[in-house]
């Protein structure tokens, strides 16, 4: 044990002695294991910094108060389950669920309560306030109302600090302090209302902050609208469980620091287990083993590299005696220093980080933290894995260097390495075996398999690496001398370039599976969205204002001056837009009765639900089969798949008709459609003959209409159900469009049509095409939409401008953003692998200096050999990350390929851009640095022996 001991000692002796000797080559080797250790510490402090544990969210919006209540089901008692969340686990305590809850109010509240209790109208959700215009430096804006009468102390108490000013009277205002940045104004300013308030002027008495909502952009007075969602308590005495008892008696939910240690109880048969927990779980083990191996591809470079250096070192030690396993122990010692400084410094700096950031992460998170956290455990476990990284990272070379031929590393040779083919078939065999693995432990769900895909699939290719670098090497001959030397280079020392490769191409693999997933997601995210209007359609939409509504049915009362408001919205257009002209659209919707009042009884309540059916031939084969068990949903699936009828789509699936158009106008049905010519004219001769387009072609019979089912029920008051519904069938011609087309609905109606089967005008908005000869940019857009926001002479209507725009930018700007993140790390990489494989040929230019070599060979030289490393790390790092999304897909799938109507499944986007960043731009920038800072002088002519 003592002689192991010594042993080991002996072994961090000589690598600490190395590293500090070297110290350029060790600080490239630590760059390359830390930065990936710098980004999960920055991470895990990050993280453990904003979220809050239970005891500091309550303490942070509800401050000393006891507690926030909020009425669930008021007036009648409930069970609440849980005590440490604002949202609480709740459900009725033995009442009919049925029956109308008799309310509560402030008063009814106090009587439950200790006498002496405060309490004061609160909202922890930050949409609960209303929206109301106001003038802004630029024309209109919006901000929240919140009202509140911050003189009340229950306010202060929950933590609304003042950073300018005093709590408002009179009718004076205090803004947040995004919102006084927004507007432009300070203490003593006034802020003018419009929309709601129209043309009232407030004072700015004080500048306030709401720790939980930092960025929220509020006015805060006792006299705006008080939209709250429930109430801050404060009592006399300390909150006990039996003031929590007595409130949800009342049927209200009780969210109070002094309850956070009640256990949680769980109604029996109420207890479920979301199956996507272990899914998610199986995703961030799989990315850990991700990172894991990116890091050791990152890092191995620099210890092969470092381990061929100094060969000379180990054959000497291996002539005094040193066995095979003690240069292991050497050179993995190496690793594991490494290691250890690597996470040291990645977590100092990490933590230091964060704590200089912590106001930009506030504002980033919109809350307050109690302080800079750490995450101890996490940050442990990062040290503990930076050692197994950095262990992992030098065992190749280890390997390698306890193998060395000792004769021919003392006379300065280095012997000819064969059996590139032996490695080339165990690699193949390592990747076919990866992918066995990967489609094995998708089709199972197990987590092991899948990482094992992952490992195997890029240590495989890493493994071909050799081989093809054996064989590209034959290329040279037909090349000029730099790119020659530079290709014979690498066949000739695999042992440097192979590794530089690998690290290329972890880097790569990684972001190109991210990459595509993301790629793949904003199509399914496009596909979801509701496609009225063809993509740069222009449109205006005047909204109904007006503020009384009909009790029963919930529409407006009175109609609003919809020709003021279209001659005043097209003035604005005109200053903008050249020859305009607005085509109106005609939309309607869904009634309540579907016209059908005649047939029940008089001032009855009817509902209606219009449905536009398929023939039975047509139907999906799904509907059909039994779907009670999982086995037998699968079936039907799998079968759903096989018949061309089943093509209904989850995300088109049960939205109803509204804000349908009904017209004959062919300018209308063209922008809906996209038709044009002869189908156009078809299609406008089917709707002026009274029928409709429709983008479901099943649903065209074989006489060309179709039928809509109107089901009718009544309710009947004294049981409080609803009768058995009536059941209309109306049939009118019809014509099936693109599919993707007509919305959600996916129904255009002719006049008469729309009226056949109960459709009524909207009374809630009216929509108009918009058709001009100017293009309408990014710039216009906003212009003509900050012009239409603007109010109208008469209050009743409203106007917006949109342009039909399904596009996800962000995505898009987060596509490019990993893509120039993986590039960069690709150039870091390659930079300091190249490096070190030119300091390592030092002899080699010296002997090209000898021999009279032009200074700009060496330049071209590490130019090519640059050239080389990029583009084979970025080819095969491309078809790593293929095959690796091909297993992502799958796994993400797999959770949706179970369901009809059919989800819209991850499928191959390729993202081009990242694609010519990772794949021309990478390797053109690496050659072009490493022709630039090279440096063109040869070494000196010297005795090398």
């Amino acid at each position: 044990m003592k002689r192991l001991l010594a042993s080991q000692r002996l072994a961090f002796r000589i690598a600490r002695r190395e590293a500090w000797r070297y110290k350029g080559r060790s600080a490239l080797s630590i760059t390359l294991l830390g930065l990936p250790l710098l980004g999960v510490a920055i991470g895990a402090s990050a993280f453990d910094t904003v979220t809050l544990d239970a005891e500091q969210e309550v303490e942070q919006y509800v401050g000393t108060n006891d507690a926030y209540i909020e009425e669930v089901y008021p007036g009648l008692p409930i069970s609440q389950h849980t005590w440490d969340e604002s949202y609480p686990w709740w459900d009725w305590e033995d009442a009919d669920t049925d029956e109308e809850p008799p309310g509560i109010t402030e008063g009814g509240i106090l009587n439950q309560l200790p006498i002496g209790t405060r309490i004061t109208p609160y909202s922890t959700w930050p949409g609960s306030a209303e929206q109301a215009e106001v003038e802004t430096p630029s024309g209109i804006g919006e901000i929240g109302v919140i009202g509140y009468d911050l003189s009340h102390p229950n306010y202060e108490a929950a933590g609304f600090t003042y950073l300018e000013g005093s709590a408002p009277i009179r009718d004076q205002i205090v803004l947040t302090e995004d919102a006084a940045a927004h507007l432009e104004v300070g203490v003593g300013d006034t802020v003018t209302f419009l929309a709601g308030l129209s043309g009232e002027e407030h004072e700015v008495s004080g500048i306030v902050e709401i720790p939980w909502d930092i960025n929220g952009e509020y006015a805060i007075a006792s006299f705006f609208p008080n939209d709250t969602t429930g109430w801050l308590v404060d009592t006399p005495e300390a909150f006990t469980p039996e003031d929590a008892s007595a409130l949800n008696e009342v049927g209200l939910t009780v969210w109070s620091g002094a309850l956070l240690d009640t256990p949680p109880t769980t109604p029996e048969g109420m207890y479920y287990e979301d199956p996507m927990d272990s899914f998610y779980l199986t995703l961030y083990a799989l990315i850990v083993v991700s990172v894991v191996m990116e890091v050791i591809l990152l890092a191995g470079p620099a210890f092969a590299i470092s381990a061929k250096r100094r060969t000379r070192e180990f054959a000497l030690m291996s002539a005094n005696g040193a066995t095979p396993r003690q240069i292991r122990g050497v050179v993995l010692a190496g690793g594991i220093l490494f290691g250890i400084i690597a996470a040291v410094v990645a977590v100092l700096i990490g933590i230091g980080v964060v704590a200089v950031g912590r106001p930009l992460l506030e504002q980033l998170v919109g809350h307050r933290t109690p302080g800079l956290e750490t995450l101890p455990w996490l940050q442990g476990l990062l040290v503990l894995a930076a050692i197994a990284t950095g262990l992992l990272s030098a065992l190749a070379a280890a390997i390698s260097a306890s193998r060395i031929n000792v004769v021919a590393a003392l006379m300065g040779r280095t012997p000819n390495r064969k059996g590139s083919k032996r490695w080339l078939v165990i690699g193949l065999v390592m990747v076919a075996g990866g992918l066995v693995a990967g489609f094995a432990g998708i089709s199972i769900w197990n987590m092991p398999l899948m990482a094992s895909a992952i490992v195997l699939l890029q240590l495989g290719l890493v493994a071909c690496t050799p081989a093809l670098l054996a064989v590209t090497a034959k290329l040279g001959r037909w090349m000029p001398l730099a790119p020659r030397m530079a290709l014979r280079e690498a066949g000739r020392n695999r042992g440097s370039a192979a590794p530089a490769i690998a690290a290329v191409l972890g880097v790569v693999a990684a972001g190109m599976a991210f990459t595509l997933t993301m790629a793949a997601d904003n199509v399914r995210n496009e596909a979801g969205q509701e496609r009225m209007l063809p993509e740069g359609t222009a449109s205006l939409v005047l909204y109904n204002e007006t503020e009384e509504y009909d009790p029963e049915t919930g529409e407006p009362i009175g109609d609003p001056d919809w020709e003021s408001g279209l001659a005043e919205s097209e003035a604005r257009l005109a200053q903008h837009l050249d020859d305009l002209e607005l085509i109106p659209v005609n939309a309607v919707g869904e009634s309540q009765t579907c016209g059908k009042e005649a047939d029940f009884r008089e001032g009855a309540e009817i509902w209606c639900w219009l449905q536009l059916v398929r023939p039975d031939e047509n139907m999906c084969v799904y509907w059909e089969l039994p779907t009670e068990t999982e086995e037998q949903i699968a079936v039907a699936v799998e079968q759903a798949r096989q018949d061309p009828h089943c093509d209904e789509e989850s995300d088109a699936y049960g939205y109803g008709m509204y804000d349908v158009p009904a017209t004959t106008d062919p300018a209308v049905v063209a922008a809906y459609t996209g038709l044009d010519g002869d189908e156009l004219d078809a299609a406008v001769a089917v709707l002026e003959d009274g029928g409709v387009l429709v983008a479901d072609k099943w649903a065209v019979t074989a006489e060309g209409t179709v039928v809509f089912t109107q089901e009718v029920s009544e309710m009947v008051e004294e049981e409080g159900t609803a009768s058995e519904p009536k059941v209309y069938e109306v049939e009118v011609p019809a014509m099936a469009v693109h599919k993707d087309l007509l919305g959600y609905g996916g129904v255009m109606f002719s006049p008469g049509a729309a009226e056949l089967v109960g459709m009524e005008p909207s009374v809630w908005s009216q929509r108009y095409l918009i058709e001009t000869s100017t293009p309408i940019d990014g710039t216009l857009r906003e212009a003509i939409s900050a012009d239409m926001r603007a109010k109208l002479s008469d209050d009743s209507v409203s106007a917006g401008f949109s342009v039909a725009d399904y596009r996800d930018t962000e995505t898009l700007y987060i596509l490019l953003a990993v893509a120039g993140l993986c590039a960069l790390i690709t150039l870091g990489s390659t930079a300091v692998s190249t490096g070190l494989i030119i300091a390592e040929q030092t002899k080699d230019m010296t002997t090209l200096g000898a021999v009279g070599a032009a200074p700009g060979l060496r330049k071209r030289f590490a130019m090519w050999q640059t050239t080389m490393i990029a583009v084979f790390g970025t080819l095969m790092g491309t078809f790593a990350g293929l095959i690796g999304y091909a297993l992502i897909r799958e796994a993400l799938n797999r959770p949706m390929t179970n369901s009809y109507p059919f989800e819209t499944l991850y499928g191959w986007e390729l993202p081009w851009t990242s694609f010519a960043i990772m794949l021309v731009a990478v390797p053109v920038i690496a050659a072009v640095g490493a022709l630039l800072f090279t440096k063109a002088r040869l070494p000196s002519e010297r005795r090398l022996t």
